[in-house]
């Protein structure tokens, strides 16, 4: 692999860090520059902080690669995008050759008290001994520039600088409207302490004022907590309360100030602002950046500049003019290129990692190991499986297994392992962890995987051991939401993830919550279903693989294994309908595995085996199912008229939010399990033709949001650095 640049880039920073870099790929593109990231993860953040889904999505756009681990990439320049990225923890999984190796400082070394952010004097070592590399700092702006210099980083220094850009066309310009009461200010920037002025300074330059209205986005609530009581004119918003363009458009003016500590290395919300073209209120020593495109002042002047702006249209116009004119000519995207051209214009000799080294070998494909947990029914097998099939065919998947239900998998063509759970060997718990952790241990020694990928409501003591002793691959969590009540257990386990994944829910408006206390640390994704709406077959078609009539009015029954949940008066009931009703067929599917037989109990109740059954869900006329998170999605995304009887036991999901809301959204019925009356009035209610059609049509309506396993294995992808699934999505 070859390249023009070479990012080595942590791809979970929220603000600018994330923001230039998705520009910087966005310009290389348009200057026809070919651009690569090596993933890495820096140590100021969660080790499962969820990845800046803006910048992912401009990754996919720009068509940049992502460096699967066993290539070794050349490159005109390598840039090590955070100084964070040379901190001693970071580990990166790829090598690279660079005829110039920079990187690029987003921030001074010291604060303003003279406290350091970084152990800077280790910077020259550490590129070399890692990467083999002489490194070369490229500050973002001269504010950065004399920070090295004063820290006597001089020798470092490359003679370019490496500004951050913008596109413009993402930042409509406003024009300025008529002078008016109250005055429209705001600020935005990302929820640190350091980004924010203290409180008495902040109520000097944000003043409570009936002429001013404040419009604060993204203000840490410790912050807030500093204030006896905050302004009456401050509207203080969440940082990811809406786009920031869209933000931007609702303002008059734009001001920023922050900590007495903070030394504001470029200001990227500012530039935002600046594009937009709004007039911006900031501290002197920005000065230095943006030259006369803003007004300067002192907190304790601003309210002074609010107000010449205020009372004069003329200052407001050109100044709006001024401010969209100095970002198109000196930090639009056609800037890349001199930048580029700047850093990369007189190469050096092609430096490789010094001997004993060497690059990894490369293999066929890489592992992704899948470990399942031992559910009720099938859903953690067939989130797996579905996952499986979007991460594509040049990733060698292999699942380990806690569940019978694995023949599935190998009858799919995928190798497999079943490990049998507590309950099946009924060994104690603290034993069958002992004895989980020398098997997993074993299959990580074994197979070597890239990933390791666990689906499961609780991450096992024996699997968190393994995983923690292996320590060689990225580690991923993916669990459902609706949890019942807070587990503490559970999400204290979150650290021993790279990630953790949240399959949509289509009643997210009724998840208490629990599974989610700390949403940047957990990545919520749309709906998984194993078999996507396009992919079903006919009604026809489906009915001859099932070998069911083409004339019936079939019924599908889906009550569950009744394993910890009795559904035996709804079955009773079903028996009773069908007597009543000749022309009404049930059918009873289960997974091919499944051992019983309904044989007996009814003639017209007949059983099938097939697995997945979400492509022959058109057979049936309407459903009667439990709940559970792959029934309920795929039957809605479907179009299947279903009555939901929820599983309400004490270890399972909140089913009722899920039945009631499809209730509630048109798209179907419900009723509690112990309710006959409602029971059987829903029942002759989906008899009638016009009810199920306006059931399906609602169900149909709701479209574009079925593909979360897609969008797992694009984050896995990056994560993991695998290779890229080249089959179309759709």
């Amino acid at each position: 692999m070859e390249f023009d640049v070479l990012y080595l880039a942590d791809l979970r920073f929220p603000g600018g860090t994330s923001t230039s870099l998705r520009y910087d790929l966005r310009a290389c593109r348009t200057a026809g520059l070919k651009a690569g990231i090596i993933p890495v993860s820096s140590p100021i953040f969660a080790r499962n902080r969820v990845l800046n889904q803006t910048l992912l999505a401009e990754i996919r756009a720009t068509g940049t690669v992502i460096v699967p681990r066993d290539e070794r990439p050349k490159a005109k320049i390598a840039l090590l995008n955070h100084p964070s990225i040379l901190e001693n923890s970071v580990r990166t999984r790829t090598g690279f050759d660079a005829e110039t190796c920079c990187m690029v400082v987003h921030q001074p070394t010291r604060n303003r008290r003279g406290q350091p952010y970084y152990k800077a004097d280790q910077w020259p070592d550490l590129a070399a001994d890692w990467f083999g590399h002489d490194l070369h700092l490229l500050p973002v702006s001269n504010v950065v520039r004399n920070d090295l210099v004063a820290n006597g980083l001089s020798a470092m220094l490359h003679e370019a600088n490496w500004p951050n850009l913008i596109d413009p066309s993402d930042f409509p310009q406003k024009p300025p409207r008529e002078a008016g009461l109250p005055l429209v200010i705001g600020r935005h920037s990302r929820p640190s302490l350091d980004k924010w002025p203290s409180p008495e300074i902040a109520l000097s330059c944000y003043p409570e004022s009936p002429v001013y209205s404040f419009r604060m986005l993204g203000a840490p609530q410790e912050y807030l907590d500093q204030f006896e009581t905050l302004p009456w004119n401050w509207h203080v918003l969440p940082f990811s309360h809406e786009p920031v363009s869209g933000f931007l458009q609702g303002l008059d003016i734009y001001s920023y100030f922050h900590s007495d500590t903070w030394i504001e290395a470029f200001g990227y919300s500012v530039l935002e602002a600046l594009a937009t073209g709004l007039p911006c209120v900031v501290p002197h020593g920005m000065e230095e950046i943006y030259a006369d495109a803003c007004f300067y002042a002192d907190p304790t002047q601003a309210p002074q500049v609010y107000e010449r702006l205020r009372s004069n249209r003329s200052l407001m116009e050109k100044a709006s003019q001024r401010a969209r004119a100095h970002v198109e000519a000196r930090f639009g995207l056609d800037g890349f290129k001199t930048k580029f051209g700047a850093v990369a214009g007189r190469p050096g000799p092609l430096r490789r990692k010094r001997a004993g080294s060497p690059a990894p070998a490369k293999t066929s494909a890489p592992v992704v190991l899948t470990v399942t947990s031992n559910g009720i029914g099938l859903g953690h097998l067939s989130r797996q499986l579905a996952i499986a099939k979007a991460l594509g065919p040049r990733v060698n998947v292999v699942f380990f297994s806690l569940s019978e239900a694995i023949e599935i998998a190998r009858s799919m063509g995928y190798a497999a392992e079943y490990r049998p759970f507590h309950r099946k060997l009924q060994a104690d718990i603290e034993a069958w962890n002992a004895y989980f952790f020398q098997e997993l241990r074993e299959a990580l020694g074994h197979y070597n995987p890239a990933l390791t990928l666990f689906d499961g409501n609780l991450p096992y003591g024996g699997l968190v051991d393994a995983l923690e002793s292996y320590g060689k691959c990225t580690t991923a969590w993916i669990r459902r939401g609706l949890w019942r009540t807070p587990q503490p257990q559970s999400i204290a386990r979150e650290r021993v993830f790279d990630a953790v994944f949240e399959p949509g829910e289509l009643c997210e408006a009724l998840d208490p919550g629990y599974s989610r206390p700390d949403p940047d640390g957990v990545a919520r994704v749309n709906p998984v279903l194993m078999t996507q709406p396009r992919h079903l077959f006919s009604r026809n078609t489906a009915r001859r693989a099932l070998d069911l009539p083409e004339d019936a009015t079939l019924c599908l029954v889906q009550l569950g294994s009744e394993a910890n949940f009795d559904m035996s008066l709804p079955r009773q009931l079903l028996l009773e309908f069908l007597e009543r009703h000749p022309h009404v067929i049930a059918v009873e599917v289960r997974s091919p595995l499944h051992a019983g037989n309904s044989a007996g109990l009814h003639e017209r109740l007949i059983m099938r085996k097939m697995y997945p059954l979400g492509q022959a869900l058109k057979a049936f006329d309407f459903a009667v199912c439990a709940a559970g998170y792959n029934t309920f999605h795929e039957n809605i995304a479907a179009g299947l008229p279903s009555l939901f009887v929820p599983n309400s036991a004490p270890e399972m999901d909140v089913q009722e939010a899920r039945a009631d809301y499809g209730a509630r959204s048109g798209w179907s019925l419900t009723c509690s399990a112990d309710d006959p009356f409602a029971f059987e009035t829903a029942l002759e209610q989906m008899l009638d033709p016009d009810l199920r059609q306006d059931l399906s049509a609602a169900c149909l309506r709701k479209t574009g949001c079925w593909d979360g396993a897609w969008q797992i294995a694009r984050q896995l992808q990056v994560l993991a650095q695998l290779p890229e699934n080249l089959l179309p999505e759709h």
